[in-house]
Parts: C-alpha cells; sequence; structure tokens
C-alpha cells in the first residue's frame, strides 16, 4: 500500500511539472492566459489526479470507470491513461478482485500530452454483457493494446504485452462489437451473438475464366473491358487471375479471412465458376444448394466441393436445384438472389428470372426466416436486374440499396423503412451501381470486427461522405482492383465470395 501511494504521488508531481511545462511554452508562443478554461486550472492543479485514480490506481473501488468485469468476473479490464502507464509493469499488487486474469489497456500510438488520451475505461469499450462488448470506430484507428496479467497468489504477475485488444478479446471468448451495431440488435430483438458477418469464406481461382456467353442473355454488366483488347481467352484469363491474386492477398492478408480456395479449368465446362456464393449458401446449421437458370452454371455444383463443404459439419442440406426441372422451372440463385439480415431474419429479392420469390418464401420457411421483402429493380432501361446482390448489401448496423432503381414507389417506400429501422441506408445512384457500390460483403477480420470487401473502382465510386459512413460501421474497407473480372465476367468483389458459417 506504502508503495502504491508513492507511486501515486510520484505521478502527481510529474503530471504536474508537465502542465506547467505546456503553460509556459504556450505563453512563449504568445497565447493569453485567458484561454485556459476552468477544466485547465484543474488539470493543472490536480495533476490529472482524477484520470490517474480512475486508470492506474491499485486502490481504486469496484464498480468505478476504471473497471468493467467480464467472462462470470474471471477477466477485469483496467484503463491506463499514457502518462501514468507507458510500460508494462512486472506485477500488480493491492488490487482486490476475484479475478483470474487483468488486462491493462492502453494507447500507446497517442502522444503522451494528447487531450484525447482515454480517462476511463469507459472512453474504450462498453459492456454490452458478460461476454459482449461494444467499441467505438475512432478507437480502433488508435491501435489499443492490452498489458495482460495472471493472478500469482494475491497479486498478479505480468503474462504478455503489447497483445491487440480486439485479439485478446477474441482469445477470451468476449465477442466486440461496433458501436452502432448495439442498438442494430436491439431492435431486431436478436441476441448479441448473433452474427452478420463470417471470418471463413470459399473462393474459387479464376484458372478456368472466360467470357461466359450463356449467362449475358440478361446481365447487362458483362459490357467487356474498356481499352483492353484481348487476343485469346488465355489472355484474359490471364489478366483476371493476375487481379485476383491482389484481391486474394487484401482479403487474407490485410482482412484476415480464412479462405478455402479452390479451382477450375476450361474441363469443367464452367466459365462462371469464380462466382460460387450463387449455387450455395450456408446459414445456422443448413447447407442450401441452388437451381441455376443458365445451363453451364448448372455444372459448378462439384460433387467435390459438396462434399468438402459437408465436412464442416451442417447437421441438414436442403437441395433446391430440382426445380430447375419444373415446368416451368424455377430459379433462385444463391445469395446473388438472396441478400439477407441473417440478424433479423428477413430476407431480401429483387425479382427477376433469376430469382423466383414464392420459391424465396420457401427457402425462408424451412430455414426459420421471418419475413421476404420483394421488389422489382430495374436498370435505366426498364431492364430486370438480374440478381439483387448487385443493386443491395446489408451490414450489420448499415445498407446499401440503389433506391431509384425500385420504380414503383410503395415497393421503394416499403424496403427503405424496413431497412432504415434496424440500420443506417446509404442510398446510391445507378453510375454508382455501373462502378459495383452495390456489390460489396461485410465480413469479420481476424480481430472479430466486422470490415467491408469490395472493389477499388466501388471503393472510389462511393462519395468521401459515404465512405465516412461506412466507416462508422466498419473497421475497415478493404479494396483491390479487378476491373477485368467485373468487365466480362459482370460481377464484383461480392459474387466472389461465398460465406461459410
Amino acid at each position: 500500500k506504502l508503495q502504491a501511494r508513492d507511486l501515486r504521488l510520484e505521478y502527481t508531481v510529474f503530471n504536474m511539472q508537465r502542465n506547467v511545462l505546456s503553460l509556459v511554452r504556450s505563453l512563449r508562443r504568445g497565447d493569453s492566459l485567458e484561454r485556459f478554461t476552468q477544466h485547465d486550472a484543474l488539470r493543472l492543479t490536480t495533476g490529472l489526479g482524477q484520470r490517474f485514480r480512475s486508470s492506474l490506481s491499485f486502490s481504486v473501488e469496484e464498480g468505478e470507470d476504471g473497471f468493467v468485469d467480464l467472462a462470470n468476473g474471471k477477466l477485469k479490464l483496467l484503463c491506463a491513461a499514457e502518462n501514468n502507464w507507458s510500460a508494462p509493469k512486472p506485477t500488480l499488487s493491492g488490487l482486490d478482485s476475484p479475478a483470474e486474469k487483468v488486462a491493462v489497456v492502453r494507447s500507446a500510438l497517442t502522444p503522451l500530452d494528447a487531450s484525447a488520451s482515454w480517462a476511463s475505461l469507459n472512453q474504450l469499450v462498453t459492456r454490452v454483457d458478460d461476454k459482449v462488448v461494444a467499441i467505438d470506430a475512432s478507437v480502433i484507428q488508435r491501435k489499443p493494446l492490452v498489458d495482460t496479467y495472471v493472478r500469482s497468489g494475491s497479486s498478479f504477475a505480468l503474462e504478455d504485452s503489447s497483445v491487440c485488444l480486439l485479439k485478446y478479446l477474441k482469445a477470451q471468448g468476449v465477442r466486440v462489437h461496433m458501436e452502432p451495431a448495439v442498438e442494430t440488435i436491439k431492435s431486431a430483438g436478436a441476441a448479441f451473438t448473433a452474427r452478420q458477418s463470417s471470418n471463413e469464406v470459399l473462393m474459387m481461382a479464376p484458372t478456368g475464366f472466360q467470357s461466359n456467353l450463356q449467362a449475358a442473355q440478361d446481365n447487362y454488366f458483362m459490357a467487356g473491358a474498356k481499352g483492353e483488347r484481348f487476343t485469346s481467352n488465355e489472355a484474359v484469363r490471364n489478366k483476371v487471375l493476375e487481379e485476383y491474386h491482389g484481391l486474394y492477398h487484401v482479403l487474407t492478408q490485410e482482412a484476415g479471412l480464412k479462405v478455402n480456395l479452390m479451382s477450375y479449368t476450361e474441363l469443367h465446362g464452367t466459365p462462371d465458376a469464380c462466382f460460387p456464393n450463387n449455387w450455395f449458401s450456408t446459414c445456422g446449421d443448413t447447407l442450401t444448394l441452388y437451381p441455376m437458370k443458365v445451363p453451364n452454371r448448372q455444372l459448378e455444383r462439384r460433387e467435390d466441393i459438396i462434399e468438402f463443404l459437408k465436412t464442416k459439419n451442417y447437421k441438414n442440406m436442403l437441395d433446391l436445384s430440382v426445380t430447375e426441372q419444373e415446368a416451368p422451372p424455377r430459379y433462385l440463385e444463391g445469395t446473388g438472389s438472396l441478400v439477407l439480415d441473417h440478424i433479423g431474419g428477413v430476407a431480401y429479392v429483387a425479382v427477376s428470372e433469376r430469382s423466383d420469390v414464392k420459391l424465396a418464401q420457401e427457402w425462408a420457411d424451412k430455414l426459420g426466416f421471418k419475413e421476404v421483402v420483394a421488389y422489382h429493380s430495374v436498370d435505366r432501361e426498364g431492364r430486370a436486374i438480374y440478381h439483387t446482390n448487385v443493386v443491395q448489401a446489408i451490414g450489420t448496423s448499415f445498407a446499401v440499396i440503389v433506391g431509384e432503381s425500385i420504380r414503383d414507389e410503395a415497393e421503394r417506400a416499403n424496403v427503405m423503412a424496413k431497412l432504415g429501422a434496424t440500420r443506417e441506408v446509404i442510398d446510391i445512384t445507378y453510375d454508382q451501381m455501373d462502378q459495383f457500390c452495390g456489390n460489396v460483403l461485410e465480413v469479420e477480420n481476424d480481430r472479430g470486427l466486422p470490415v467491408l470487401a469490395l472493389s477499388t473502382q466501388a471503393y472510389d465510386g462511393f462519395t468521401p461522405a459515404q465512405r465516412e459512413t461506412l466507416l462508422k460501421h466498419v473497421a475497415a474497407l478493404h479494396h483491390a482492383p479487378v476491373p477485368t473480372l467485373e468487365a466480362i465476367g459482370g460481377g464484383g468483389v461480392r459474387c466472389c465470395i461465398a460465406e461459410v458459417f
């Protein structure tokens, strides 16, 4: 206790000296003394004692802002303002707590004299429940770290230092939500363990890619690569593969996704197989196979990949592909046709030849989704847009929609109201749709946070204000240029990714 008292006094004196120097430097610059507020005066005379007491002092009482208890009281978070704790301490003593682990949170990249330093833990994380916390987007940019301690008798011994806070919480079984997501989940009446996005995905490298003339009949996004002249299918494939390498790097090395990467050849006869999200999806404990309109896309349902997916131990398999044989046939092309609100249990469907509403309702009934919201979306020429996921995207707490593509006012009002009830809506234009701004996907990074996967064309298509809005809801915008794939394949980054829940 005496050591703790002396340490507090030492830092109090240090903080007083630092603030006096700050005042002197300011006056030397010619600043008026009147610019200092009462708060500045208190800081000067108390040496930031309150900030020190709430973040480092060993005598802080339970329930103050310096503590967040998690995992049934077995884990305790403390906040260390940088001017008090600039390096890990070998031991923590005098802490009266039954916790088995203590993590001291700090921002090593914040200047020591920054007024934005965290005064209390509640400025950093909000406890939602025993295994869930919420974090603000601005905090993520400051790369919070933790020094971790484990109980050693009556004190705590240093276990590790400078560990990423978010990775540490994930390892301890604590789920981290972006701050706006908490209200979304509450509004939907879902559990805080509900997940909109996944860290694991399946992708198909475009090793057998070429332009698919069968799909071009109603995919008007297949316009051809502008400014590019390819002499052969091999030249096209090599260019697309070059772009895909960059996308794979961004998703695995920057976003930290677990990517199950498959491939195919021309012998498979499936030129569009690099868009696997159209023939299967996973949701809950169910693996679903979907009916495809284009004959050579039906061949994408490969038995070897289905067998691989079965190793993920899904209890049920729903095979809707049999509707291809009905008269007339009905189609529902996976998460190209279905844009899913996993948290709220709502499936959105833009009606087209590839998206049958009754079949979507059958899917929703079998998987326990509460509602199907159907609407008609058309391009500038009034032609039905072939897939829902080029006009709409849904994240945990945001949604993107091409509002002007829904010409029926009642349908548009219904969709906007439904989305706006639980999410911040970003309404994009036809021009932005052409840049694949609607074809984006929220995924979960290796720290357990939502991030957005998109093409560089889509990233550039969003306005600076829209990108700023997105960054309130996701930790990062991970993008890569895939212009040849978009132009010749008619699909963007979202189409390349099939989530594995």
